[in-house]
């Protein structure tokens, strides 16, 4: 009872109690009650470290609570499940779960976190009802029609909150048009590449060598870019409904 009253009045503590160093971006995170939050982050920089401190700290301070984690396949969202076990396992004399499983995980005060595909148009998802906390993972390699399904399932919450995290993939989707609509209802965390102090210059310099300028870009610069596959480039398709271009025939 007392951890759980200390990981609400800071939910940074149970980070701590685990042997998990946060940044300070990752505090303000698990710290936030945004109902919308955005983040732009390059691989291997602690996003998902952070949703998992998260998810935890929500299902252990509010019984009966709901946490959705959704990736874009289902070993995915498996696996942040299983960070978030172990995560809790290493927090010393805490209550011991129930109803244990590969995709699920109870908690004593009731509250349940899962693990669901994203590799499908959403319509298994249907029928999950006063989510407290869904985290999107890749959210860019998540399809519109999934994220569209999702979202009611926050509606009769009042402290809902949904995260999208995830690196670039292409200039379209949700999770593009989400961080480039300058929002006001959204919280957005970017991060840029070399603030994170667990990721040497001489493994980056060698992750461009091998990855390439374009990919690099894209996974470590968090860049948005076309699609090596796409007809025409963005810039051209935009410009083309550009209403500052008069026609030649007025």
């Amino acid at each position: 009872m007392a951890k759980a009253l200390a990981y609400a009045c800071d939910p940074a503590l149970l980070a701590a109690d685990a042997d998990i160093a946060l940044d300070p971006w990752q505090e303000q995170f698990v710290r936030s009650t945004a109902p919308q939050t955005i983040m732009l982050v390059p691989r291997q920089h602690g996003k998902t470290e952070a949703a998992v401190v998260k998810a935890l700290s929500v299902a252990t301070t509010e019984p009966d609570s709901l946490v959705l984690a959704i990736a874009p396949a289902q070993r995915l969202s498996d696996e942040f499940v299983l960070r978030c076990r172990r995560t809790y396992n290493r927090i010393k004399d805490a209550p011991a779960l129930v109803g244990d499983a590969a995709r699920r995980i109870g908690f004593e005060n009731g509250s349940r976190m899962l693990a669901l595909p994203g590799d499908n148009d959403g319509d298994t998802l249907r029928g999950l009802a006063n989510v407290r906390l869904a985290i999107v993972d890749e959210t860019a390699r998540c399809s519109d029609e999934l994220i569209a399904a999702l979202r009611p399932m926050l509606a009769t919450n009042p402290k809902a909150q949904l995260v999208y995290l995830s690196t670039p993939a292409g200039r379209r989707g949700t999770y593009y048009e989400t961080w480039t609509n300058n929002d006001p209802d959204w919280d957005r965390i970017h991060i840029k590449l070399g603030s994170c102090p667990r990721i040497t210059p001489e493994f980056l310099a060698r992750e461009r060598k091998n990855l390439g300028e374009s990919r690099f870009a894209e996974e470590y610069g968090c860049e948005f870019l076309d699609s090596d596959t796409a007809a025409f480039n963005t810039s051209i398709i935009e410009a083309a409904f550009s209403t500052k271009v008069k026609a030649l025939w007025r």
